[in-house]
């Protein structure tokens, strides 16, 4: 048996039934599958680069890391940087429309579709599949995301403490040949979800601009200083001595919101801390990050995997049907989503999230929005603080000014994000 393992392995987990079963059936079926290198594809990555962090949000260039991947490329709200970086760096891999990329880290073996050119972080591998025809690469991206697929990528893997894709061994996974038939009829799948999810932002943009437009901030940039002071007293108040915290920017955004009627958020919702009881619980729905990456993909939904309580590795938050999640880690600070599922599954999260539960008369839709717009943004952007894993804190976060303009053009704002989750999972099915 130890011969058919290519990395010598001799663990439980690459030997599983399901894992020998498709190699089997890989084996026995060679006219069915090809190589890479037979379809004349380049498996590879980007090698070691220096910290680019201090470069993040400065250019124009999408920086794909593995929190924009998953079945699509979250394009949209991905970090940016400035496209000399890869004429410096020249081990900062660009990737271009068409290629597919896979995570190799953190969350490994999720599979996305290029459609505009950016750099590719150390986390992903990735697959010149530009080079094909528009209905071979579309069918080669819907096969990686197959189960029997996904299995051998997953087989494939380093079994190390976090485990890890490696270049060497995807290259030698087999890829699925199909009739022109059928991938044609793929082609119409992929792009019909793509028109719907255009459709799903389209919706999302114009609920942003509503908004904006009700506080006549749509076209307003908050000013930016070379240099500044603030007196030593405002310093032992907020308890910071990074410049960040005092900036211009940050001051004169939540003075533009705070100068309209408005209520502090800390008002309009409450802060939810209630922790899970694993003693009155069984199965659990867990919100991560990338869950909730993307505002139309609810945080949390029915078809989400459900784990055993005894899986659960940390203290973690409950939430509810209508809560509004924000990540708090990074420089993820777009990640806010509207959690939405059935009573009968308990969801929970890392205490890093910042569960807010809406008050009555402000919707979760209009909540969500206001979070993510850019003089919100703005302001937790400069309430962040750390190196490794800056954050901003819940009480940054609470004392933000609500407009009460807002609730004025509520339904209008829940009508645009409803419509776009409607397309949303329709691009998804």
């Amino acid at each position: 048996m130890l011969a058919s393992a290519e990395t010598l392995r001799f663990d439980p987990e690459y030997f599983q039934k399901a894992h020998l079963a498709d190699a089997a059936h890989a084996k026995s079926n060679p006219t069915q599958f090809v190589s890479f290198d037979q379809l004349g594809l380049r498996v590879d990555g980007s090698a070691f680069y220096p910290g680019i962090e201090e470069y993040y949000g400065q250019g124009d260039l999408p920086f794909l890391r593995v929190a924009d991947v998953d079945s699509i490329i979250d394009f949209e709200g991905c970090t940016r940087i400035p496209a000399e970086l890869c004429e410096r760096f020249n081990t900062l891999s660009l990737v271009h429309p068409g290629d597919i990329v896979f995570t190799k880290g953190g969350s490994i073996a999720r599979i996305g579709l290029v459609t505009e050119d950016a750099a590719a972080s150390r986390d992903l591998i990735f697959l010149d599949s530009s080079k094909l025809s528009e209905p071979d690469r579309l069918f080669v991206y819907l096969y990686f995301q197959t189960g029997f697929f996904n299995r051998m990528l997953v087989r494939s893997s380093s079994q190390t403490a976090q485990p890890h894709l490696t270049i060497t061994l995807v290259r030698n996974l087999p890829v699925f040949l199909g009739s022109d038939k059928f991938k044609k009829l793929c082609l119409k799948l992929v792009q019909d979800s793509y028109a719907k999810r255009k459709q799903s932002l389209e919706q999302q943009a114009a609920a942003e601009q509503t908004l904006l437009q009700a506080l006549g901030l749509k076209n307003w940039q908050p000013p930016e200083h070379l240099t500044y002071t603030r007196r030593a007293s405002e310093a032992l108040a907020a308890e910071r001595l990074d410049s960040d915290f005092f900036a211009p920017a940050r001051y004169a955004t939540i003075k533009k919101l705070a100068d309209m009627p408005h209520r502090l958020l800390s008002e309009c919702c409450n802060s939810v801390r209630e922790l899970l009881d694993p003693t009155k619980s069984q199965g659990i729905a867990v919100v991560r990050n990338f869950d909730v990456t993307d505002a139309l993909k609810p945080a949390l939904d029915d078809s989400k995997e459900i784990i055993d309580v005894e899986e659960l590795g940390s203290t973690k938050k409950i939430m509810k049907p209508g809560d509004v999640v924000i990540s708090r880690l990074r420089y993820y600070l777009r990640q806010i989503a509207v959690v939405r599922t059935s009573k009968s599954v308990p969801a929970v999260g890392s205490t890093e999230f910042i569960v807010l539960r809406p008050r009555k008369g402000i919707s979760p839709e209009l909540l969500m929005v206001f979070l993510r717009s850019q003089p919100v943004q703005t302001i937790l952007k400069y309430c962040q603080e750390g190196n490794q894993h800056p954050r901003f804190g819940e009480s940054n976060l609470l004392e933000i000014p609500f407009p009460e303009v807002l609730l004025e053009h509520s339904e209008e704002i829940i009508a645009h994000i409803r419509q776009a989750h409607a397309a949303h999972q329709e691009a998804q099915a």
